[in-house]
This record gives C-alpha cells, sequence and structure tokens, in this order.
C-alpha cells in the first residue's frame, strides 16, 4: 500500500471520527461529562458506565503482560471496627489513661521491676492496665511482652479461670498498627496458645451441671467456716464449676473474700479479675482489699479515680463500703509512703460525695439471704411507697450507727 493511499484512508478516518465526535457533543458536554441540563436516562446512564468499566477492565486484562493493575476505588472489609471489637478497646484505653495519667510513668517503672524479679508476680490487673496503656514504640512492646510472659508462667499451675488476654492484645497491635509485633505474638512459645482461645458454653445433656443458687450457698457456708480446709473445698469445685458455667458475681466474691481472709490476697485477685462486671460494689471492694493486704497501694488510685468519675447511676448511688474504706485509711496513716497523699485525698473526695455504704458491711452484704429479683423490686417499690424501714433494720442498727459515725 503506498503513502496516497494511506493518507487517504487516514482522512476519511478522521472525518467519521468527526461526524461520530459532532453526535456525541450533542449530549455531552465540552469536557466529556453528561450535560446536567439534558434529560438524560439514569438507566442509560447506569448501563453506559458499567460497560466503561467493564471495557477497561477487558482492555487492562489483555495487557497483563505489562503488569498493569486496576485501580482500587474502594475496599469493603469482612469485618468492620465495631464487629472486631476495635471500638470498645478504644474506649476501654481512653478510660485506662485518664485514671493512670499522673502515675503512668511510675507504673511502667514498677513493671519492669517486677519483671527483672525472678520472684515477681504480674498481677491480671496489671497485666489489662499496661495493655490499655501501651504505645507503639520498642520499650512498651518489649515490657508488654515481659509481663506477658511473667503472667503465663504464674498460671501455669494455678488456672482458676485466667484472664483471656489474647484477643485483647489482638485489638492492641490492630489499634497500634503493628503487624510485626502481632506476629512476633503468634509466633513466641510462650504465648502461642493464648490465641487459640474459643468461647464455649457447656450444658449437661440432664441440664446444667451447676445451678446458681446451691453454689452460693456452698460458698457463704466456706466464707462462715474460713478456714484453710474450707478455702481448699470451695477452689475444688469453683475450678470444676469453672470448666462448665461462668460463676455468679456473689459466688466470685464469696470465695474471693474467703481468700482474703486466709491470707491468698493474690489469689482473690486472680478469680475478681476474670469477672466480666467489674464495677460491682462489692468487686471493686473486694479488690481494694486485697491490694492492700498485698501492699501495692499504687493500683488501688485507678480504683477510686474510677468512682470518682463513672458514678452517674444514681438508681446505684453507693460505691464503696465504709468498713473497707475506713480499714485503708488507718493503714494509710500509719505507714509512709508516695501514693497516701493522692489516696486520701481521694477517699476525702468519695466522702464529700456520699459515694460510700454506711448501712451495711461488705460481709453483711455479701451473706444477705437470696432473693428472687421481681420480688426484691417489688419489697423495693413497696418502700418508697409506704415509706417502710430499711431490711432487716434490727440486726444492723448498731453497724449502721458505727459506720455513719465514722463519716
Amino acid at each position: 500500500m503506498d503513502d496516497e493511499t494511506l493518507n487517504r484512508l487516514a482522512v476519511e478516518a478522521l472525518l467519521e471520527e468527526a461526524k461520530l465526535g459532532a453526535k456525541r457533543a450533542e449530549i455531552m458536554g465540552p469536557s466529556g461529562w453528561i450535560k446536567p441540563k439534558e434529560c438524560i436516562n439514569k438507566r442509560f446512564l447506569h448501563s453506559t458506565l458499567r460497560n466503561v468499566v467493564l471495557s477497561n477492565k477487558y482492555q487492562l486484562k489483555r495487557k497483563s503482560e505489562k503488569q498493569l493493575r486496576i485501580p482500587e476505588i474502594g475496599i469493603r472489609c469482612l469485618y468492620t471496627e465495631q464487629d472486631l471489637g476495635i471500638t470498645m478497646y478504644e474506649n476501654s484505653r481512653f478510660i485506662f489513661r485518664n485514671q493512670f495519667m499522673t502515675i503512668e510513668n511510675t507504673f511502667r517503672e514498677r513493671m519492669k521491676e517486677i519483671c527483672e524479679k525472678d520472684d515477681g508476680i504480674i498481677f491480671t490487673e496489671d497485666l489489662k492496665a499496661m495493655i490499655h496503656l501501651v504505645q507503639p514504640n520498642e520499650q512498651d512492646m518489649t515490657l508488654l511482652t515481659n509481663m506477658l510472659k511473667k503472667y503465663i508462667q504464674k498460671h501455669e499451675e494455678n488456672k482458676i479461670g485466667s484472664f483471656v488476654f489474647g484477643p485483647v492484645v489482638m485489638r492492641m497491635f490492630y489499634h497500634l498498627n503493628q503487624p510485626e509485633y502481632a506476629l512476633q505474638a503468634f509466633e513466641n512459645e510462650y504465648l502461642r496458645n493464648s490465641f487459640n482461645y474459643r468461647s464455649s458454653f457447656l450444658l449437661n445433656s440432664n441440664g446444667i451441671n451447676f445451678i446458681g443458687n446451691n453454689n452460693v450457698l456452698m460458698y457463704a457456708a466456706c466464707l462462715k467456716e474460713n478456714t484453710p480446709e474450707a478455702l481448699k473445698y470451695a477452689l475444688a469445685h469453683w475450678k470444676k464449676q469453672f470448666e462448665v458455667m461462668r460463676p455468679s458475681g456473689r459466688s466470685y466474691a464469696l470465695i474471693s473474700y474467703l481468700a482474703i481472709k486466709n491470707n491468698a490476697p493474690e489469689l482473690a485477685l486472680d478469680i475478681l479479675s476474670t469477672i466480666q462486671r467489674d464495677r460491682i460494689m462489692s468487686i471493686r471492694s473486694l479488690k481494694i482489699l486485697a491490694y492492700m493486704n498485698l501492699e501495692r497501694y499504687l493500683q488501688i488510685i485507678p480504683i477510686l479515680k474510677q468512682i470518682m468519675e463513672n458514678n452517674t447511676n444514681h438508681n446505684h448511688k453507693y460505691s464503696i463500703f465504709a468498713d473497707v474504706i475506713y480499714e485503708l485509711e488507718e493503714k494509710l496513716k500509719a505507714i509512709d509512703i508516695e501514693e497516701s497523699v493522692q489516696l486520701l485525698d481521694l477517699i476525702k473526695q468519695a466522702k464529700q460525695l456520699e459515694f460510700i455504704q454506711t448501712t451495711i458491711t461488705l460481709e453483711e452484704f455479701l451473706l444477705q439471704p437470696i432473693m428472687n429479683r421481681r420480688k426484691f423490686k417489688f419489697q423495693n417499690s413497696e418502700r418508697k411507697f409506704k415509706n417502710q424501714e430499711p431490711f432487716n433494720q434490727e440486726r444492723m442498727y448498731g453497724t449502721r450507727n458505727e459506720l455513719q459515725n465514722y463519716l
């Protein structure tokens, strides 16, 4: 084909393209987009755009030898952050940062010292706090890894429902955008089994193995007996029950108080740390008692700060028992430690805001008769409208006066 013929064909192609361009110009604007003033059928527009996208994908696929990629306009994840629990973790992180605002650096130094000791003990509350305080730097990541190892070593033999930290740690890595450390945690020999957790709820084929009220009576009887043998018996029953179903909040409190009374506050903390509803008044008070017996007063500060900041539920005004606060205050006056000033100030605020329960002691509260919730609510409503006297007033009269005089 000679040059003259090629030129003629090129001119004809240009003329044909010009005619097509003129037709497109009737419905298209100068920038190539459809004129907004024209009344365009939406189905036609959708079909046109879809065909353009499919055509582009086909052309790019044909040119795969040039390693061209289709640009990703958007990504739809299989799970949202809320489904993964990231939102809940971020909220908890904000709470922990506020509670540890004034003691965060001191807390880190204490944890480093404990990890360096052969006989150092990392409690579940310490681990929870560090998981929510950790920052994306090598020092914090190393400290957290050491704390996890220390925690696992302690709980290998004494398993009474240990805190399942695997999912929380993964949420932490996700939030801090630390995939390399997350992979290291998966490959770590000490931590590997901690990420194989799957929640389960086992029932006997003939019904539930453990009936809640019966367990409460058994733990209450052990507390009344208050002997090392009673604690051993209660723990053996607790381990069997925990494998089948989660015990009630009253059961948690009773066995923890029994452990504290038998000089095992570290055991009480392990049990209390596995309860989900840790803002119950009795649970808070027991944690303070346990830390007090261990002389770890630094960990009591976040508990009292949480009471000051989050107690907005007017239906449950009281947050801590007066006999526990009284014992803490007396110990703080007898010793000289750095945390005394801040703790005494928080106790003073709790008194001023009337967050202290003075009508009943912790032990009396735990040993109250079991009452059906509906019946309990009905009796409470009757007291409001009939101005009846509080429950069991004769038995508690002396105790109430003594505790109120304390304030």
